[in-house]
């Protein structure tokens, strides 16, 4: 696994949280992905897919017992998705 593709995504969700320093919801959404990006990282996914498979079992497991709303949820399915496609092209190319 590379650690460049946690080092990315977590640097991308960083400069997304202090960018969102005026919008209480959108930095909520960035600590939420923070949170569970540095906890499957710990566990030192296999690869990149591992990676990104991991973060996203995280998210829908917490979404099945976590008390959010329906648009908690959305925002942070969003950013994900944002975060994802910003950091896995790089990879990519």
């Amino acid at each position: 696994m590379s650690a460049s593709l946690i080092d990315l995504t977590e640097s991308r969700l960083l400069a997304r949280e202090q960018a969102a320093m005026d919008n209480p919801d959108e930095l909520f959404y960035c600590s939420y992905l923070i949170s569970h990006l540095n906890l499957v990282a710990a566990d030192l996914p296999e690869s990149d897919e591992a990676f990104l498979h991991n973060v996203q079992e995280s998210l829908d497991n917490a979404f099945a017992v976590d008390q959010l709303s329906d648009q908690d949820k959305s925002g942070i399915k969003s950013l994900w998705q944002d975060v994802c496609g910003e950091t896995v092209s790089p990879i990519a190319s």
